[in-house]
């Protein structure tokens, strides 16, 4: 594997890795590296498929093991120092199951509105179980009748209603091409080989961050999270969707520099 194809890097000092969402490219945490590279050294992770990084070859039997194997390499070459480690939507899913993998050495980790549907079954909660379930019957539904712009169904269904249809038409295009890799994910937001006694012994130090105007389900998430791993924290941004890294980037970046204790 040429490793080099999947991260960007900027600045210098102690490390944080940054791993995005579905549907997006590592340009997601551009306001926030413009900051916070004067101080750290700044790794953006590239999802395979996703911002020129090669495509999976697991679309037969998907496994977070693929994308946690690609950050432990790209850390690896890049520091040996402890790692502050940062993921948005599905990369708060990677980033959640690389800290409870324990194979790298954290510092801390922040999610921004993880949507870590397994922790849902985890702690039984039917009513999110429901609404999700309801969500995915429908895409993929529309998904197999080939409905217009059917990746738009989940920007609203994180965020809000007409999340989509505000994005400028370029990034409602460019989103198109991913969709096989947002079927992937959804996959695997719901199949971690975790338990909650994982959660509950996690040792890295954890902040939860989540918008106001989001989802409920991911509200849900970030509210079962906080309860079952030890060492962690919950922010609120006010006036906040589930897009809270570009919309709101000065809020999310002092949640990411607030000490957890």
């Amino acid at each position: 594997m040429n490793i080099d194809k999947y991260f960007d890097v900027q600045g210098s000092g102690s490390p944080i890795v940054f791993i995005h969402g579905s549907y997006a490219t590592s340009s997601t945490w551009k306001k926030m590296i413009q900051q916070l590279s004067t101080d750290h050294l700044c790794i953006s992770i590239k999802l395979p498929g996703h911002g020129g990084a090669p495509e999976a070859n697991d679309f037969a039997a998907p496994t977070v093991e693929t994308e946690l194997n690609i950050v432990q390499q790209v850390v690896e070459s890049l520091t040996d120092q402890a790692i502050h480690l940062v993921g948005h939507s599905f990369g708060g899913v990677v980033a959640l199951a690389q800290a409870l993998k324990g194979n790298l050495d954290l510092s801390q980790v922040t999610l921004f509105e993880p949507v870590s549907t397994w922790v849902l079954d985890r702690v039984g909660d039917e009513e999110m179980i429901s609404r999700v379930q309801i969500f995915l019957d429908q895409y993929m539904q529309d998904i197999a009748n080939k409905k217009p712009h059917v990746h738009g169904q989940v920007i609203d269904f994180w965020g809000e209603a007409g999340a989509f249809a505000s994005l400028p038409g370029f990034i409602q295009e460019g989103m198109a091409p991913l969709l096989d890799n947002n079927i992937r994910h959804w996959h695997l937001c719901a199949n971690i080989d975790r338990d909650l006694s994982d959660l509950q012994n996690c040792g890295v130090p954890a902040r939860l961050v989540y918008g106001d105007q989001s989802s409920p389900v991911v509200r849900a998430i970030c509210e079962h999270l906080v309860t079952h791993i030890p060492n962690s924290k919950q922010y609120k941004i006010e006036g906040a969707s589930h897009f809270l890294v570009t919309s709101h980037a000065e809020q999310c970046l002092n949640a990411l520099q607030d000490p957890i204790t």
